[in-house]
């Protein structure tokens, strides 16, 4: 009786030993799971910051390249403009060659128009690309974001299904 009590005893102990062993390895894969997922999403995390950062420096970039336009097109125009002034006051110092200064100021009135009508063409083609950049950065942003809502969901999904787990597991060792 006692050699079947010892023997029961025994048994008894190898399956505690046994139990908490397979609660021990249950606790470290989830553990590692968790830390895989928690890994994964700082990797997400990181490359969406990434993105957005080329995004960012992108646009600067962008911001930089039309400012220095519209200063070479301001200093063009002020040139011009300058330009204009000094054939009026030729016009008026020189009486004998009026009509060969009116030939070339309408040449340079053409040549103005042509010029304007280029850079007005410029303009439009430069704020129809920032248009179409716009768009597209809004639609990657909009993009983004719908990812990360997504993400966020299954990281919450995640965590919920984790804290279950917890619980069961709590449950189960308070049984």
């Amino acid at each position: 009786m006692d050699e079947k009590l010892r023997l029961l005893k025994e048994e008894l102990q190898r399956a505690r030993a046994e139990q908490e062993r397979q609660r021990t390895l249950r606790k470290v894969e989830i553990n590692a799971a968790k830390q895989r997922r928690d890994e994964t999403a700082r990797e997400r995390h990181e490359d969406i910051m990434s993105q957005l950062g080329a995004m960012r420096e992108l646009l600067s970039e962008q911001r930089e390249s039309q400012a220095q336009q519209r200063e070479k097109m301001e200093q063009r125009h002020g040139e011009e403009s300058r330009l204009h002034e000094d054939t009026f006051k030729q016009v008026a110092d020189v009486q004998a060659a009026v009509t060969s200064l009116r030939d070339e100021r309408r040449a340079d009135w053409e040549q103005r128009a042509e010029e304007h009508a280029r850079v007005n063409a410029a303009v439009k083609e430069v704020s129809e690309s920032v248009a179409e950049t716009r768009e597209q950065l809004l639609s990657s942003a909009d993009e983004l974001q719908e990812d990360s809502a997504r993400r966020h969901e299954e990281l919450r999904n995640i965590l919920l299904a984790n804290a279950s787990a917890r619980e069961s597991i709590s449950f189960n060792d308070s049984a």
